[in-house]
């Protein structure tokens, strides 16, 4: 009877010990550990549905069913080094890289961890056995706890690495953003060689406009003298480099002197896609007034504030080439939703950019990313640039005039995608009024870039300016 006794004692001790291990690794904290390039967080749950779930804050996470036990692994992506992944990316220019040491970083860590755990489990089982000895403490009891504890975490981990499929990431689940994924790595795949073919085309299609601009001007000349400006409308590029190039281009050839962008640069609103375009927006070389749009996040605004070129209007007006310019960001440019701003906000948007022209006198450009900031002035002979719609336009009406970029990114890799391909961006000429002491449009060309192979179509639009 005491034997009895004594083998449900030990028995109670050990069913302690597992479930105090148990708590332990389900509560426990993320453990960190770099690769170097990449920095990132490793975690275990018990109770799970035998997946691997690994997550791209802010973007989303991908979620593989990829083993058979009750366990779930948690791998977080903290942070990249950005000098480092630079550098690895000019390697692999060069010479084909291939990411085999990250790789290997990521599975030594993982084992460093799983055998922290192991190393965890059996200090749980000799902990719990310690707490439930009343009387003398049996050595060779605790060792078992811990030993037992220690063999069955070994049990239920061996299975989930020997059941490991990586093919399960195939038919993987994504969340969040990460929800196009899919096919943005085919696109990746097969479009990289599109965007190059693309920014081949256009040094073609700009030498083919400035034939066609000479042309027209021998039948509507535009007067250009040191009252004029020459400015660049473009919005939402949408992270596609192809459009850069085709800005650079615009502007050495047409001897552009300010750009004007209302908005969607990038397409997550992530740091790491607008230090893929902090080179290009420099090396442009004339000032460059952006107004953010909503994929443009706080983090986003602030990297495009350090670019020496480039002036970023949130809200207020801004002197720039003898231009004065007002301009409202997007509201939900400060945060990284990335989502449309509702009724109620853009109405809140419109009267704030109302009071800002209306306390600031005689503007020259009136700036928005999204045209429903425009709401109380389309009066007053404005002239007013926006984005957001994809859908390029001049609109003349009678006391105002509306003109709106349409996408010059050609809706990034979302173009790329189903090759509908269509840049737009328009080119504007401002005379000086002494009338109204002021720079009115004289004129508007609009050049969308449409499908691929690329063609292209140019269209002019006149308007008087007094100048005396």
């Amino acid at each position: 009877m005491r034997l009895n006794k004594k083998r449900y004692s030990f028995a109670a001790k050990i069913i302690f010990g597992l479930l105090l291990m148990f708590l332990v690794i389900q509560f426990l904290g993320p453990v960190s550990f770099s690769t170097g390039i990449f920095e990132f967080e490793v975690s275990l749950k018990l109770w799970g549905g035998g997946r691997t779930l690994i997550h791209f804050p802010p973007l989303g996470k991908i979620i593989a069913p990829t083993h058979i036990t009750p366990l779930d692994f948690h791998l977080t992506l903290k942070n990249i080094n950005l000098e480092d992944m630079t550098e690895i990316a000019s390697v692999f220019s060069r010479t084909g890289f291939q990411p085999g040491n990250i790789i290997q970083g990521i599975k030594v860590n993982i084992i460093k961890y799983l055998a922290y755990l192991l190393l965890l489990a059996f200090f749980s089982g000799m902990f719990g056995m310690l707490l439930l000895t009343r009387r003398n403490i049996n050595k060779r009891e605790i060792l078992w706890g811990g030993l037992i504890n220690f063999l069955i975490l070994l049990a239920i981990i061996s299975t989930a690495v020997l059941s490991y499929d990586t093919v399960a990431f195939s038919r993987a689940e994504y969340q969040g953003i990460l929800e196009a994924a899919p096919w943005v790595l085919t696109v990746l795949q097969e479009g990289m060689g599109v965007v190059e073919n693309i920014g081949g085309q256009f040094m073609e299609i700009v030498d083919n406009i400035s034939f066609l601009q000479k042309e027209m001007e021998k039948n509507a000349p535009i007067i250009e003298n040191k009252d004029t400006r020459r400015i660049l409308h473009v919005s939402d590029i949408h992270n596609n480099p192809a459009a850069l190039a085709f800005m650079q281009r615009i502007v050495e050839t047409f001897h552009i002197e300010l750009i004007v962008d209302t908005g969607d640069l990038v397409d997550y609103g992530t740091s790491l896609e607008m230090e893929l375009f902090a080179q290009q927006l420099a090396g442009l070389k004339i000032p460059y007034v952006f107004i953010p749009g909503n994929h443009d996040s706080p983090s986003v605004v602030e990297q495009l504030k350090k670019i020496e070129n480039v002036t970023v209007l949130e809200e207020g007006i801004v002197e720039i080439a003898g231009l004065r310019i007002a301009g409202i960001a997007d509201p939900t440019s400060y945060s990284t939703a990335m989502e449309v701003a509702d009724e109620a906000v853009m109405e809140d948007a419109a009267q704030k950019l109302q009071k800002i022209v209306l306390n600031a006198g005689k503007v020259d450009i009136i700036a928005a990313h999204n045209p429903g900031c425009f709401k109380y002035l389309r009066s007053n002979y404005n002239l007013l640039l926006g984005g957001h719609t994809h859908r390029p336009y001049v609109e003349e009406a009678d006391n105002y005039l509306e003109i709106n970029a349409g996408s010059t990114g050609a809706e990034g890799i979302r173009g790329i995608k189903t090759l509908e391909i269509n840049f737009s961006l328009i080119m504007l000429n401002l005379r000086y009024s002494e009338t109204e002491r002021a720079f009115l449009p004289q004129s508007a060309d609009l050049i969308k870039v449409k499908q691929y192979p690329l063609h292209f179509s140019f269209e002019r639009f006149l308007f008087v300016v007094e100048t005396q």
